[in-house]
């Protein structure tokens, strides 16, 4: 799984895990209590997550990691258990995203205005406020040219 440092979204921050039955390996349990744990990056010990469980059904569960437990970069792995169930283990990779993405996540959105008058363009995040780039086009001698900052 891989999640944004930090992700302010909730959705983006679910996790599903299918829970069966510790005997057989194979049926599903239903109607249990999970507890979350996680090892986060140089950590040597699982901790206690801030998470919300749903169960979707037939044995299927949403877990919804708390933002605060997205706070360190690298490698994590969840241990999902309840009595009864097999323990489930989910590797996660926490990761700040660069800003090209940024900009090809709003390039999708539309999140760009362009200033007929000077000819500047903004490529702005989803947020549609902040701007992520401003390009300007400059002319000497016929040739354009264009800056971004």
């Amino acid at each position: 799984m891989l999640f944004q440092q930090n992700e302010s979204m909730a959705g983006r921050r679910d996790v599903f895990v299918q829970m069966v039955d510790a005997i057989d390996y194979v049926t599903p349990k239903t109607g249990l209590t999970l507890t979350v744990q996680m090892v986060k990056a140089d950590g040597s010990e699982y901790a206690a997550c801030g998470v919300s469980v749903t169960e979707v059904g037939a044995g299927t569960y949403r877990v919804r990691l708390a933002a605060a437990d997205l706070d360190t970069l690298g490698g994590a792995m969840l241990k999902i258990g309840a009595a009864g169930a097999a323990t489930q283990y989910v590797p996660a990779q926490i990761v700040r995203f660069l800003d090209e993405v940024h900009l090809a996540k709003a390039a999708l959105v539309n999140a760009r205005s362009h200033a007929i008058a000077t000819g500047v363009d903004q490529i702005k995040d989803d947020d549609g406020t902040a701007v992520l780039r401003t390009i300007t086009p400059t002319e000497a001698n016929g040739v354009i040219s264009v800056s971004v900052s």
